[in-house]
């Protein structure tokens, strides 16, 4: 990518980033902009045909991107996931954890929709950052970004089984950036506000969030909600050598909501 392109230097030339959920909202806007900054982008996305489509957009721009469907929720498309990603690559400088659901709303929980929203929300970063940790040894300059929640910070009275899984990203950052400090892999964590996605969105329609996005805004001191390029600028700084003296950091990204 040019300076043009990217508005200042490319940030990212030369490396290999992975981003899971990143075929819309934040994801989509994180691998466009990882794109434009000179990685070579890996999607993955339950939704294939949407993953393809940003990776021929970043490709159409001059970038270089590949796109894989699959369900992270299932084990066994997980495991082939990773396999693939291991076949056609030998070292991957940026892993960012993006996918998640919101989970059941409230108390109504099961043991199935509880594995579920664990499953995606906590099991898979752990996973693909223990499988993948070969290939980010071979980066000099390795990054792992885990997109939590400011649910994980304070708790959302509505999705407590949510909450309960970003706080256990935020804990697994803290943990895993004290272990693999020594060898200069670096891990981070982001945790969005109310951010205006087509997720987000579905959410209140579906009544698993108590709030519309205009009584969101309301609450946050900068007097708007988030779009999904606010997070992809400070997922772009921390896959960047920008932020190379952070580890174990956990950013809320909120408007100053949690202040």
């Amino acid at each position: 990518m040019t300076t043009a392109q990217t508005g200042g230097p490319a940030l990212l030339t030369g490396r290999t980033a992975l981003i899971t959920a990143g075929a819309s909202g934040m994801g989509r806007a994180g691998a466009r902009l990882f794109g434009a900054h000179g990685a070579h982008v890996i999607l993955v996305d339950v939704n294939a045909a949407g993953a393809l489509a940003v990776a021929a957009e970043i490709e159409a721009n001059g970038g270089s991107a590949e796109a894989h469907g699959a369900d992270l929720c299932d084990q066994a498309d997980l495991d082939r996931f990773v396999t693939a990603v291991k076949s056609r690559h030998e070292v991957l400088d940026v892993l960012h954890n993006h996918a998640g659901v919101t989970g059941p709303r409230g108390l109504e929980f099961d043991v199935a929709s509880w594995n579920a929203c664990m499953t995606l929300n906590a099991w898979v970063p752990a996973y693909l950052t223990q499988q993948l940790l070969p290939l980010l040894r071979g980066s000099d300059a390795a990054s792992i970004i885990n997109t939590a929640s400011t649910a994980g910070l304070r708790g959302v009275a509505g999705l407590p089984v949510y909450s309960a899984t970003k706080g256990a990203v935020i804990q697994f950052t803290k943990a895993t950036a004290l272990l693999l400090a020594p060898e200069g892999i670096r891990v981070n964590a982001i945790c969005p506000g109310g951010t205006d996605t087509a997720g987000m969105r579905a959410a209140f329609q579906e009544g698993a969030v108590d709030a519309s996005l205009s009584a969101i805004a309301a609450t946050v001191p900068l007097g708007r909600v988030g779009q999904p390029e606010d997070i992809a600028a400070v997922a772009l700084f921390l896959a960047s050598d920008a932020s190379k003296y952070m580890t174990g950091t956990v950013i809320p990204v909120d408007g100053g909501a949690t202040v």
